[in-house]
């Protein structure tokens, strides 16, 4: 009877062991989170991070963790397990004291397209999250800027309301008129036959320059984004 006794006891130690092998390491995640949200964001500094104390390992499953900010304020972290082996992503929305940039930037440019009928890429900077404060300013660039009538549109200046919305308007510049000639301005001499030909050539010369298409470099912006900047020489080395 006592060797059975044994068996018996061991068999509830062998379950309760392979149920924690298939937990998620949650404080591993917690410490992770939180030391990426301080990397990526503005001036962030968080007092902790929490999420749910036992969560199966399944792939596809969500939930919820709370971040804490020094020296006050909590928002919500969305959480995704990527797999079966512990490995999770996790995403923060904007809240009354969390602004995700990257979908501040995707907001703005759903509204100025709207606004000016052009799309265009917004870019709020490097940081991907900002504490909402109320009165804070900040400006975001058009990469590339849009032309919107006689303006041309090369930022954006997005302020936080006081309710913690946040309300962004297009900052403008006054494109160059063409010179016109003013009174008093002496008045262009015919040219003689051989500046003609010569200014022919060199028209000509231009004329097969445009006919070849800009070169470009691929590379990426400030926050990642692939774009096409002017070739330099150089690039090809």
């Amino acid at each position: 009877m006592p060797p059975l006794s044994r068996v018996l006891l061991l068999l509830p130690a062998v379950s309760l062991l392979a149920a924690c092998s298939n937990r998620l390491d949650v404080a591993s995640v917690e410490t992770d989170i939180k030391a990426d949200i301080e990397r990526q964001g503005r001036r962030l500094a968080l007092k902790s991070v929490t999420c749910p104390s036992s969560i199966a390992r399944q792939l596809n499953s969500t939930f919820r963790c709370v971040g804490e900010l020094k020296p006050e304020g909590t928002f919500t972290i969305n959480v995704v397990q990527t797999d079966s082996q512990g490995n999770v992503e996790w995403d923060i929305p904007n809240s009354k004291v969390m602004l995700n940039l990257v979908k501040v930037e995707n907001q703005i440019q759903t509204g100025l397209a709207e606004a000016v009928g052009k799309q265009a890429v917004i870019d709020c900077g490097s940081e991907a999250y900002r504490v909402n404060l109320s009165g804070d300013r900040f400006e975001c660039q058009v990469v590339g800027g849009v032309t919107a009538g006689s303006d041309r549109i090369e930022s954006v200046l997005v302020r936080v309301e006081p309710d913690g919305n946040l309300a962004w308007q297009e900052v403008r510049q006054p494109m160059q008129p063409l010179a016109q000639a003013q009174p008093g301005t002496a008045v262009p001499q015919p040219a003689s036959p051989a500046s003609n030909a010569a200014a022919a050539a060199e028209a000509s010369t231009a004329a097969q320059g445009a006919s070849q298409p800009a070169r470009t470099t691929p590379t990426t912006g400030p926050t990642g984004r692939p774009m096409q900047r002017a070739y330099v020489p150089g690039d090809d080395d």
